[in-house]
């Protein structure tokens, strides 16, 4: 009788990757971790390849950089972006790519409020982006009363270029007498066309949420 031993089941090997934790601001510095397995058990030393493309997304994913997963199978990668950008990672060696991933690049905000009389406040809103992007769209504001957990709409500022790259938006808000001057602010970035910054799906609701 001729006995066969049936191959062995290959591993199968997975590698995930994860976007950044929280929003991602021009100028910041932006982290994306991922985990290689096969089925289930980490996988060290091997080579783990960033690749990329920038908004509009028109050309082919490029390498960008390259690191080797550690003990617990983990790798990450560190970059400072100026648009929106979609990454994956693969593994050659393994033949494995991940799936791919978006990273909202949101412009640099500063948001302050100037008092013009006891129940009268200016709010502006300063932006910085790259150069070369250019933003259209107005920035949307909310005031609450001190101590609540939610802000009403109170109005939009037009946005005006103050040059290349620069960006202020301002609303001027009369406060309710009840409030005694105590009040609580915010804003909303609305997403441009054609800017390749921030989430084009997001928007702007009716009220904030602290």
């Amino acid at each position: 009788m001729l006995l066969v031993a049936a191959p062995a089941a290959s591993a199968a090997t997975t590698i995930a990757l994860e976007g950044p934790s929280s929003e991602t601001t021009f100028g910041d510095t932006t982290t994306l971790k991922g985990m290689l397995s096969a089925d289930g058990t980490a996988l060290a030393g091997h080579t783990i390849e960033l690749e990329g493309r920038r908004y509009p997304f028109e050309s082919e994913f490029a390498p960008l950089d390259h690191t080797t997963s550690a003990a617990d199978g983990s790798f990450s990668f560190k970059r400072t972006l100026d648009r929106n950008w979609q990454f994956r990672v693969t593994d050659a060696a393994a033949g494995v790519t991940s799936k791919r991933v978006r990273a909202y690049v949101f412009p640099a905000t500063t948001l302050t409020f100037r008092a013009r009389s006891s129940r009268v406040i200016k709010l502006t809103q300063r932006y910085r982006v790259p150069k070369g992007v250019k933003l259209k769209q107005p920035t949307i504001f909310y005031v609450g009363k001190r101590g609540r957990k939610t802000a009403p709409r109170v109005g939009s500022g037009k946005l005006e270029r103050v040059r290349a790259g620069r960006y202020t938006s301002s609303l001027i808000v009369r406060l309710p007498k009840a409030w005694h001057g105590l009040f609580r602010y915010a804003s909303c970035f609305r997403y441009t066309g054609g800017s390749g910054m921030g989430d084009p799906r997001a928007g702007c609701g009716s009220k904030f949420h602290f």
